[in-house]
């Protein structure tokens, strides 16, 4: 599973086949939004652990996935960086969790230990100054898997353990949309209002920032930077 996850190229999916490409969309059909979110127990880049059980005890979680060699990662990171300082004092917890390499190269290759990854988490958390936690996920991507192997996904998990919100890319505008529901939410039931649930579906699209896309993908390395240029040519921003 290790092998199978920690891939050593860059692979694009099938761009040809338009149903393929809205089913990929769901980024993990086995979870869905109002289900228990999957528990997890990961190493921390400070030393220590953290388990979500724990942190659900007095707030909800906010669960970032991304690597060094993401460039959503690095688009999305300084937006959410600002959004923690607002919300952290609010009963709300960021954490990152540290996945696989989309984009492995000569400089940041797939990984093949733990002390690997953790070193690159901690690079990373240098390089793109995060300001919450940076958990690192085993090596065979357990609850990156169990959440959805996008390269920047999305996860709120409520105070009550279940999943509320996810979304394909870490986008902080509708991030902060669905946190301040949630909040208050959290009032209206403390008044002892009565609600109604309501589910909410919807694709959307994002256009890449094409220079900070350049710039990680030549980070990770000219192996990066050649798959890249095979798989999307003139539209991969490295052209």
């Amino acid at each position: 599973m290790e092998a199978e996850y920690n891939v050593a190229d860059f692979r694009r999916p099938e761009p040809s086949d338009p149903i393929g490409s809205l089913a990929r969309a769901d980024i993990q059909p086995a979870l869905r939004v109002g289900a228990p979110a999957p528990d997890f127990d990961l190493a921390s880049v400070d030393g220590g652990r953290v388990r979500l059980h724990d942190v659900l005890r007095e707030r909800h979680a906010v669960l970032i996935f991304g690597a060094i060699t993401s460039p959503v990662t690095a688009t999305n990171l300084p937006e959410l960086n600002r959004l923690w300082e607002y919300y952290k004092w609010r009963d709300v917890q960021f954490l990152f969790i540290y996945v696989r390499e989309p984009h492995p190269g000569e400089v940041y290759p797939h990984h093949t230990s733990m002390d690997q990854k953790i070193a690159v988490a901690k690079e990373l958390q240098r390089l793109e100054e995060i300001r919450f936690p940076v958990l690192v996920d085993e090596l065979d991507g357990q609850v990156h898997r169990a959440y959805g192997p996008r390269p920047n996904p999305i996860a709120v998990v409520s105070r009550n353990g279940r999943l509320m919100y996810r979304a394909g890319h870490a986008e902080s505008g509708p991030l902060a949309d669905y946190l301040e529901h949630l909040l208050l939410w959290d009032q209206v039931e403390a008044q002892g209002l009565p609600t109604h649930n309501m589910y909410v579906e919807a694709i959307r699209f994002i256009i890449p920032d094409g220079p900070l896309h350049k710039k990680i993908v030549q980070r990770a390395g000219p192996k990066a930077v050649r798959e890249m240029q095979g798989s999307f040519g003139e539209s991969s921003h490295l052209t």
